[in-house]
């Protein structure tokens, strides 16, 4: 299963970094051609010589965290229902990496009742890609898409899985619920907890052995951290820290060069990824220089966050998860849903009446 749901190398793209920007528009990736609404608009002239505006439904994309997978299976809300409810506001919901791995490794726990569980909740996924619901790619490709879009090396074209990677999940979703696992798959979930602890750790004993980091950290008062998070983010403290995170999937590169991508990806608002994991980077440290640590599981929580940053709803049913979501990512709606209440009803609920037009004349 580990090396199903990581498909793809991480390559490495040369020394010479591009500077030729391809300036795609975000409607490119929201908006969907199979929905046109066309009015024959009436100009003076003959018939031929007509104008005619098409109105195209831009789509906008919901990322429910795996808190609320669970409620959706255990009040047996069906997958085509929620699915052609939110269609019908120009909505999709996308399944992230991060919530079908939190729901794998139950398999891996050692338990019959974890198994159980595990077994249920990815039966009930399996409702949702017999749909076609998108999978947001990996954290990890993500980074490296935009790195190589705005290196000029290759245009970023989706940040969801194509058609051979998202078979490939099917396929590794398929060998669970038949029980077969092998030792590759045990290291890979081993190996992941094992990052997220190196991450937590490594974060309090980076505070420590920077103090100017620590004051301006412990200065920044919850007022002012929204503020801080958006100028600091683009500013060289941003910079540094995108740039530790390129040099990790392109050691090949030079720091200059990559000093130079990390420069370029935070010029433009439109590689929402590389600016959702910086923005929540500098928040967990700010987290950590004020309370004096984080939580065990909040590295875990921001892989959801950071992997929400193409979509424009984020759901959750942990008010926690709901504002690492809102000081990540520019402009995203995040909302929280009472586990005691139709989660389906509430998602309905707070993303009724969102749906949104572009006209383009032809």
């Amino acid at each position: 299963m580990g090396p199903d749901f990581l498909v793809g190398v991480r390559h490495n793209f040369g020394a010479r970094i591009s500077h030729t920007l391809r300036r795609l528009s975000n409607d490119a990736i929201h908006a969907v051609p199979n929905q046109f609404w066309e009015l024959l608009m009436p100009k003076a002239g003959p018939p031929a010589m007509r104008k005619v505006l098409c109105y195209t439904q831009i789509m906008r994309y919901l990322y429910p965290d795996t808190s609320i997978w669970n409620c959706l299976c255990d009040q047996d809300v069906g997958p085509d229902a929620l699915w052609s409810r939110l269609g019908g506001s120009g909505i999709v919901p996308v399944i992230g990496f991060n919530a079908l791995y939190e729901i794998a490794k139950l398999f891996f726990v050692g338990t019959d009742e974890a198994t159980g569980r595990g077994r249920e909740l990815m039966t009930y996924m399996k409702g949702f890609l017999a749909l076609g619901v998108p999978i947001v790619k990996e954290n990890w490709a993500l980074l490296i898409e935009e790195a190589m879009d705005v290196a000029g090396e290759k245009q970023m074209e989706s940040p969801f899985r194509g058609q051979n990677d998202y078979q490939a999940s099917v396929r590794a979703i398929d060998r669970l619920l038949n029980g077969e696992i092998n030792n590759g798959e045990a290291q890979f979930f081993g190996s992941r907890k094992s990052a997220a602890r190196s991450s937590r750790v490594g974060m309090k004993g980076h505070l420590e052995a920077r103090p100017d980091l620590m004051a301006v950290l412990t200065k920044t008062s919850d007022e002012a951290l929204p503020e801080f998070l958006r100028t600091a983010s683009v500013g060289p403290a941003g910079q540094f820290v995108l740039l530790g995170h390129l040099r990790a999937e392109f050691p090949e590169n030079s720091v200059t060069d990559l000093a130079a991508v990390a420069s370029l990806l935070l010029r433009s608002s439109r590689y929402r990824f590389s600016h959702a994991m910086i923005r929540s980077d500098l928040y967990l440290n700010w987290r950590c220089a004020n309370r004096g640590s984080i939580r065990s599981d909040l590295p875990d929580d921001t892989f959801h966050v950071v992997s929400a940053a193409y979509s424009e709803f984020f759901v959750t049913t942990e008010p926690d998860q709901a504002n690492i979501a809102r000081y990540s990512i520019d402009g995203v709606r995040a909302f929280v849903c009472d586990r005691g209440g139709s989660v389906m009803d509430q998602i309905l609920g707070e993303t009724r009446g969102q749906r949104e037009f572009i006209a383009i004349e032809r």
